[in-house]
């Protein structure tokens, strides 16, 4: 449980700490090119760490975690409303 918990927490810490303005800047108002340029990254950000550590240790870890943590964070974002300007 302290395991999920704190893949939870990282997913929340890069929701709240990636930067969005440099996507919105870099494509202007192509809006739906820079949601996904920052969802990548917060994706990237949430995920290194797992992979960092369990690379090696668990089969694929380094493979399927990026995904796997996409969907976190989508659920974490639309499901609970976290990090969201609209909640629902």
């Amino acid at each position: 449980m302290t395991v999920h918990q704190q893949y939870m927490a990282s997913v929340r810490t890069a929701i709240d700490t990636v930067d969005p303005t440099p996507y919105f800047v870099k494509y202007g108002e192509n809006v739906w090119a820079a949601v996904r340029g920052l969802l990548d990254a917060t994706t990237a950000a949430a995920a290194a760490p797992v992979i960092e550590k369990y690379t090696g240790v668990l089969a694929a870890a380094d493979v399927f975690t990026a995904s796997t943590t996409f969907w976190v964070m989508e659920s974490i974002r639309l499901d609970l409303g976290y990090g969201s300007q609209v909640h629902p």
